[in-house]
């Protein structure tokens, strides 16, 4: 006797049932999401600005959390400011001594790793590092 002859059932037809509704919803669920305009999840990074050098003071602008640019004037030095970034965002820093001598570099980390590092010096002359995480 047949365990289907006991319960009336096919356990190999329950079996390819249950297989059909999981592969179902599998596919509602990616097809679905894949029309959805953004990332569920997007990546964010910790971004860290760092701005060192021999330069007495520096002006220094970078590109915050919102994309804005921010420009702060007669900065000593060194000078950091960290903020979270998401996928794809641009970061941006420069800054430009403000004296007759001394060096400036500006260091861009992302997620405590080197991104992007730019150093000058001299009289009133710029760094600028920038890219797009």
């Amino acid at each position: 006797m047949k365990i289907s002859d006991l319960t009336g059932s096919n356990p190999d037809k329950e079996d390819l049932m249950k297989r059909l509704t999981l592969m179902s919803v599998i596919l509602f669920i990616v097809f679905g999401l894949s029309g959805c305009d953004g990332d569920l999840f997007p990546t964010v990074y910790e971004v860290k600005y760092n701005v060192t050098g021999s330069a007495f003071r520096v002006d220094i602008t970078y590109q915050d959390e919102d994309g804005e640019r921010t420009q702060l004037t007669n900065v000593a030095l060194p000078w950091e400011y960290s903020i979270e970034v998401e996928e794809d965002q641009e970061v941006y820093i420069s800054a430009q001594n403000k004296g007759e001598t001394g060096s400036v570099t500006v260091t861009i980390y992302r997620d405590d790793v080197e991104f992007r590092k730019s150093t000058n010096s001299g009289p009133y002359m710029t760094a600028t590092a920038q890219g797009t995480l």
